[in-house]
């Protein structure tokens, strides 16, 4: 007598498939979290760079300005900066009229928040040339993409900007003849898709090359 072929049945097929299944989606998962975690720490260094990059950029040109225009107060604080470099305000009436060196352009400088968008950014406009005057009395242009007036640089220095305790980024302190930095590079409040969250803190004093003994200035 012939014996009958060997198979699978039905229900064995469907249990196999099931497994199946369950293990896929198990690799698939685990996957899917290397693969965030990854990204994650990809965007963390990224985001780290940058902040240490636009830092010591920042940091470098504040600290060779000469005019702290904007904040004007001592003590007041704003998310705006205006600094000029190669400029003296107590010089206006002199033959070089305000140019520290007369062989050099004059730059005038804002940093500023945009909160425009999704995420806050730190943009940096510039007027940069022979001709350029630091101003009397100065006032920062709205924080766009397209700010009024010709400025001869215009970029963003700093993404994912958010500030300290609502404070503002910038603070004027005369008492060390320079400015005050305070804000954060990265998200302070967790997410669903950053549950860690992930940010670098900048909060230091920076003294300029004005002179102590020019109120003006």
């Amino acid at each position: 007598m012939k014996k009958p072929a060997q198979g699978f049945s039905l229900i064995e097929l469907v249990i196999a498939v099931s497994l199946a299944s369950f293990v896929l989606v198990g690799v698939a998962t685990i996957a899917a979290q290397m693969a965030r975690s990854q990204l994650d720490g990809i965007r963390s260094g990224t985001v780290s760079g940058w902040a240490a990059a636009s830092y010591m950029a920042m940091a470098k040109e504040i600290e060779e300005g000469n005019v702290l225009a904007y904040p004007i107060a001592n003590g007041a604080a704003a998310d705006s900066l205006i600094i000029c470099k190669n400029w003296s305000r107590s010089m206006v009436t002199m033959p070089s009229a305000g140019r520290l060196d007369t062989s050099a352009a004059v730059a005038v400088i804002q940093y500023c928040l945009d909160t425009s968008g999704t995420d806050a950014v730190l943009r940096r406009y510039a007027n940069v040339g022979f001709g350029v005057t630091c101003p009397a009395v100065a006032s920062p242009v709205a924080c766009v993409a397209a700010p009024a007036g010709t400025w001869t640089e215009n970029g963003v220095v700093g993404f994912r900007v958010e500030k300290i305790g609502g404070a503002n980024l910038f603070l004027r302190d005369n008492g060390i003849g320079g400015v005050r930095l305070s804000y954060v590079i990265g998200n302070q409040v967790a997410t669903t898709n950053q549950p860690v969250v992930k940010f670098t803190q900048f909060n230091f004093g920076i003294a300029m090359q004005k002179q102590f003994s020019s109120p003006v200035d």
